[in-house]
């Protein structure tokens, strides 16, 4: 990585004008706000629940409360939507807020009927924000962090009616939880975890173990997913690169564990609007996702309603440092500032924060259309005025005026007190190159798909993959152009489809961006090696049965799915290493028991998702209607998967049909009437094979192949599928397929006979 700066143009503007820079840019999806968070309209929600349950949630212990969630009825009502949800629940939350004289809810769609949603969502934050007299704040800045292209809460303000009594005026918030993340990231299993008081991200000791320390009765650091497996060695080996690299190497080692930029954007905007109570101020309020996609943990603030000029601690925020907004040390944030590169990509993102994502413009057209929507609600609010005497006066002018004690700005002087400290403040406007979230979708088979973001800060950029297989790097054009394996176009996320020589197992690859004013920048500092292609194995999946209804039963008298291995070599295998998987994306989901496969003999393995029953259960199932296998091997030298068999398949004919490589270990795949599981194939009854000419095996080539494959016997008709499960081409009798426009890739032939061969299309 090239971390010095070549002199540049510089771009001299006026601070407080408006530049564009093009559009935000994340590897996050942005979802639409949908109906349950209406951006033009105060929808109603109605609970109905026991009034004994009612008292004691309201007026009870708060803990209590807070903890143990009351039965309940709950009734959405928009133009957009009108639903009820007849068993739900509903408690308490909050922190210091619990014994607010407003209270603020959680509603849990699925705590009584698992996997009960409402619009994909399982659970809401009713939030009262009684501290903020505008209910505008914490809006304002999740709006604000979307628009960024980063991940944030989904808002709406709604009306909250509890047995008939209206509660007033909410904050409908998106809840942080699986949900959450599927929506926002390409792969949902990462480990996510919520940081409170005092998460300082200091390095406390090697072991995992140590960071699921209590305070006030929670982890500092409570992980909200994966938490049946409760490991936290993620974490640990993050906050040790964070702590403990030495200074010259921490830009690459800290790029290998974390998203930089987007931590850098955030605390752009922790310092804008005045949000102290974030990781950098209070140690506070954030969460972290281990996002397996990119392997870097992701930065996600959280909690932002005390903003935007409201202080409970008695400091000079609108005024502070941007450079220097913690006054104890934080590991993250001090170290990231001592970067000079990493400090002038935090210069550019507080110049956008002025100029474009906050620009005073931009804040008003978020307030005022919400303001006038939210003036009905709140006029009729007994409970708005109970915890600070605010008024409905008070909230017409909270946009402009400050309402005393801890409101000591209203929104629009805060903003403007802060950019004009900013001002003064900001290091030289020098040229960036920001290059950062590098992933890619391997081990594939037939395309490579390689992603960056990419910021050159106004400038134009040329972007270029270099790939190596073996034979010295070779270079590929990035694009942002929405046709590439990037995003949609101009948005900042550039990629390329490399595809796939047949004779490749595993490539390197470096990202390389050059800027108009003389910048260039590689990521990663070491090359990227990702498996890509097939490892050569006689190790192979030699039959599978999909749909078991009566074939044969495990040991608890079930009929599931299974798989047989198979050791088509003249040595022993070892079976440790090597897993079993239904996506190829996610290779590594069942672990083979340890043990030997003698040549010639088969290993069995039960797909049925219950891996509580013992180490031959899989944590998997195929599907009936088409699927596909995984065989695959981790190579821990090289820290890559490599694939020793794939096979996609079509919906299973009959039950109780196996599909199969006769004989053993051939590449040639039928239907078995006949299944052999833990035997050979080789005396099975083929589907349908009464009705052949003789039941000998087609051969077919050459495969891999360029152009044509052939086969012998009779001329017979079939299908062409894809490993997207996509039909590509019905076809009649004949002796061969071309390959016409067909981009180089894995398909599966099928033939009316039951004969089903994996053809290898090579450029």
């Amino acid at each position: 990585m090239n971390l010095s700066l070549r002199t540049g143009v510089r771009v001299i503007a006026a601070f407080t004008g408006v530049w564009l820079f093009g559009s935000s840019s994340a590897q996050t999806d942005i979802p639409p706000f949908g109906p349950i968070f209406l951006q033009e309209e105060v929808a109603t929600i109605e609970i109905t629940m026991d009034p004994d349950s009612a008292a004691a949630m309201l007026f009870g212990d708060v803990d209590d409360a807070s903890t143990n969630p009351f039965p309940a009825v709950f009734h959405y009502q928009s133009t957009v939507l009108d639903t009820v949800i007849d068993s739900l629940a509903i408690r308490l939350r909050g922190n210091t807020s619990l014994s607010a004289a407003k209270k603020s809810f959680k509603i849990d769609m699925n705590a009584v009927i698992p996997g009960q949603k409402i619009a994909d969502l399982e659970k809401l934050n009713i939030n009262a924000n009684q501290n903020d007299p505008s209910l505008l704040r914490a809006g304002l800045g999740w709006n604000i962090i979307r628009r960024m292209g980063l991940a944030g809460s989904r808002t709406s303000h709604v009306k909250l009616v509890l047995n008939g009594e209206y509660m007033g005026a909410y904050l409908n918030t998106e809840h942080f939880d699986e949900e959450f993340v599927e929506e926002y990231w390409d792969k949902d299993n990462g480990n996510l975890y919520k940081c409170l008081y005092p998460a300082t991200l200091e390095y406390i000791g090697s072991d995992p173990d140590d960071y699921k320390f209590e305070l006030f009765g929670r982890r500092v650091y409570e992980l909200k997913t994966n938490t049946d497996e409760d490991d936290y060695a993620d974490l640990a080996e993050f906050i040790d690169v964070l702590n403990n690299t030495p200074e010259a190497d921490f830009p690459c080692a800290i790029e290998q564990v974390f998203n930089v930029a987007d931590f850098l954007k955030v605390q752009a905007f922790d310092v804008v609007s005045g949000n102290w109570d974030g990781y950098a101020g209070n140690k506070n309020n954030f969460y972290l996702y281990h996002n397996p996609q990119t392997d870097l943990f992701e930065y996600i603030p959280y909690d932002l309603d005390n903003t935007w000029g409201i202080d409970w601690v008695n400091q000079d925020w609108e005024n502070r440092n941007p450079y220097a907004w913690s006054t104890e040390y934080r590991p993250l944030y001090d170290r990231l500032m001592a970067v000079p590169e990493y400090r002038q990509w935090y210069t550019h993102y507080l110049r956008r924060m002025a100029s474009e994502w906050a620009h005073p413009d931009s804040v008003s057209a978020y307030l005022d259309p919400r303001q006038a929507l939210l003036s009905p609600a709140i006029a009729e609010d007994a409970y708005y005025p109970l915890q600070f005497g605010f008024s409905p006066d008070d909230f017409e002018a909270s946009l402009e005026e400050a309402s005393g004690g801890h409101v000591e700005f209203g929104i629009l002087p805060w903003l403007s007190a802060r950019l004009g400290s900013l001002n003064g403040q900001l290091d030289a406007d020098d040229p960036v190159l920001v290059v950062h979230e590098v992933e890619d979708n391997a081990p594939v088979l037939d395309s490579l798909r390689i992603r960056a973001i990419v910021d050159g800060g106004g400038d134009g950029v040329e972007v270029i993959c270099w790939i190596d297989a073996g034979a010295g790097p070779l270079p590929f054009e990035m694009f942002d152009d929405g046709e590439h394996g990037d995003r949609q176009p101009d948005d900042g996320t550039w990629g390329v489809k490399v595809p796939i020589a047949y004779n490749w197992t595993a490539v390197d690859y470096h990202v390389q961006a050059t800027s108009e004013s003389g910048l260039e920048r590689w990521v990663p500092c070491d090359p990227v090696t990702v498996t890509v292609g097939l490892s050569p194995s006689n190790l192979v999946v030699n039959e599978l049965m999909s749909s078991n209804a009566n074939n044969v039963s495990d040991e608890f008298l079930e009929f599931d799915d299974w798989v047989e291995l198979y050791n088509d070599g003249p040595d022993p295998i070892e079976l440790g290493g090597k897993y079993l998987s239904d996506n190829l994306g996610n290779p590594g989901k069942f672990a083979l028991p340890e043990g030997t496969i003698a040549p010639g003999s088969w290993a069995f393995y039960w797909a049925d998702n219950d891996p509580e029953q013992g180490p031959y259960h899989a944590d998997f199932t195929l599907s009936g209607s088409g699927d596909e296998i995984v065989l695959s091997e981790w190579d821990a030298e090289n820290e890559v998967w490599l694939i020793l068999d794939y096979f996609p398949f079509g919906a299973s004919p009959e039950q109780d049909a196996s599909l199969g490589r006769y004989p053993d270990g051939e590449d040639y795949w039928v239907w078995f009437a006949t299944p052999t599981a833990s035997y050979t194939n080789n005396y099975a009854i083929i589907l349908g094979a009464d009705e052949l000419e003789g039941p000998a095996p087609r051969t077919m080539g050459p495969n891999p192949s360029r152009d044509c494959v052939r086969w012998n016997g009779a001329a017979a008709s079939g299908e062409v599928w894809d490993t997207q499960g996509r039909l590509r081409l019905a076809f009649d009798a004949t002796h061969q397929l071309c390959r016409g426009g067909w981009e180089a890739g894995v398909y599966l032939i099928t033939l009316d006979d039951g004969t089903r061969w994996r053809w290898v299309l090579v450029d």
